[in-house]
Order: structure tokens, then C-alpha cells, then sequence
């Protein structure tokens, strides 16, 4: 189940190198990893499906498939969201 919850506005320190058209998932700032060279919010896939787990009381799989539905699905007109698996940046 998701709550409802005010997003949390983007630390200043990446919020001053976004592109005015990045997207940003609400609530999911704990998933953050960086910023592209365009300007746009990386988020780690395994962080956001954590979230879920954590925040929201889903089961992991539960949580996988919403990920991968809801978030992996986003069609974000052009102003991508990158979701890297853990292991690319470890």
C-alpha cells in the first residue's frame, strides 16, 4: 500500500545542478545516487524497491513488480529518470 505523503523537497547541493525539466520521483529521495551531466536524477533501482519494503510495508516482490510497473515504466516525455541496478556503481 502507498501513503500519501508531502514530497520532500531535493537537497540543495544536487538541486543546483538539475535540468529544468528533470524529473523527480516524490517521497523517494533515499533512492538519489547523483545527477547525469544533462542535469537529470539517477536513482538506484534496489534503493527504490527498498523504500517500499521499508517506508509502505510491501513484500519485496510486491515491491519489485510496483518498481518495475510504476517507476522502470515511466515514460517521463523525454525527461528521463535513470534507475541503475546497485551493481553498476558499486
Amino acid at each position: 500500500m502507498i501513503t500519501e505523503k508531502k514530497a520532500e523537497p531535493i537537497p540543495i547541493d544536487i538541486a543546483e545542478h538539475l535540468a529544468e525539466d528533470a524529473m523527480k520521483l516524490d517521497n523517494l529521495n533515499d533512492a538519489i545516487i547523483g545527477v547525469t551531466t544533462q542535469g537529470y536524477l539517477v536513482y538506484c533501482y534496489d534503493k527504490i524497491v527498498d523504500h517500499f519494503v521499508k517506508k509502505d510495508g510491501m513484500e519485496r516482490e510486491e515491491a519489485i513488480e510496483w518498481t518495475d510497473f510504476n517507476v522502470v515504466g515511466l515514460d517521463g516525455n523525454g525527461n528521463w529518470i535513470i534507475v541503475m541496478p546497485k551493481y553498476y556503481y558499486e
